[in-house]
């Protein structure tokens, strides 16, 4: 280069390069998901669900790592497992471990135990009588995860809606509330290079006494609640899980498919 070049403007992007994204205002309004604006890098617009029945929570964290990877690599589409757990306390990333009350010695009374996992929030607990939802989907670039929540609330409001149930969101707390003051949905997610996992517990006929051991959610001075408190009525576990199934499609964007009967191996894949 001599004086006669002129300088190169490197504060301009070069000519064809895409711009790059940014991410989402964190403090704007909630955008639905729709067809002008969609969540989801969706694969054939199509969300497989399977049923896995009552499963211990180790080996279906597992599954949800798998699935995820697969999904990254584009060899199935999305997923959603919904299942019920045999009793078990999880606690979140960041988690306080004083939100669980129980001492080991009373774990090992309850034949349960706490189990230190990668998602988001505090302490919770699953088990029977409880519908849990994993969806394991690819969100668009640019990630909007506080918006993947908000569906996720929405999908579950609709569900508790279709039982006679009114749930809404407080500001603040996560989950899903009745009257303010008590819980009836949880929400703790992970995203990975673009992939969720983990996902809701929906308390439907779930033993409320298990969360007497616990903070729930680290959150003190509120109650929590099921569906079959609130309407003083014991709810057929497979019509939550379909309804659910049904929002969470609807709310996504996607359409809803039953996977093969079976059961899903440690490969994603359907086993007979």
């Amino acid at each position: 280069m001599n004086a006669d070049t002129p300088m190169r403007d490197i504060s301009a992007r070069p000519a064809g390069q895409r711009p790059r994204l940014a991410r989402p205002d964190p403090t704007g309004p909630h955008r639905p998901a729709t067809d002008d604006h969609p969540l989801l890098a969706a694969h054939g617009g199509q969300l497989t669900f399977e049923h896995l029945g009552t499963v211990a929570y180790r080996p279906t964290w597992e599954l949800q790592d798998e699935l995820a990877e697969q999904r990254r690599s584009r060899r199935i589409g999305d997923r959603l497992l919904l299942l019920e757990h045999f009793p078990v306390y999880t606690i979140g990333r960041g988690g306080d471990p004083a939100n669980m009350l129980a001492t080991p010695d009373r774990l090992r009374e309850l034949a349960t135990e706490l189990i230190r996992i990668d998602r988001g929030g505090d302490v919770t607990f699953h088990g029977p009588g409880q519908i849990v939802a994993y969806p394991i989907v690819e969100l668009r670039d640019p990630l909007d995860l506080r918006r993947y929540v908000r569906i996720l609330e929405a999908a579950v409001i609709a569900t508790a809606r279709a039982f006679g149930v009114t749930g809404h969101r407080l500001d603040g707390l996560p989950g899903i509330w009745v009257d303010g003051e008590r819980k009836l949905a949880a929400i703790g997610v992970r995203v990975k290079r673009g992939v969720t996992t983990h996902g809701l517990a929906l308390n439907v006929n779930t033993d409320l006494q298990w969360f007497d051991e616990m903070v729930p959610c680290g959150i003190p001075g509120k109650g929590v609640t099921s569906l079959a408190k609130e309407i003083d009525s014991a709810q057929p576990m497979d019509e939550g899980a379909d309804e659910l199934a049904r929002q969470l499609a609807a709310h996504l964007g996607l359409r809803l498919a039953e996977g093969m009967a079976g059961v899903v191996g440690p490969a994603g894949v359907t086993e007979q």
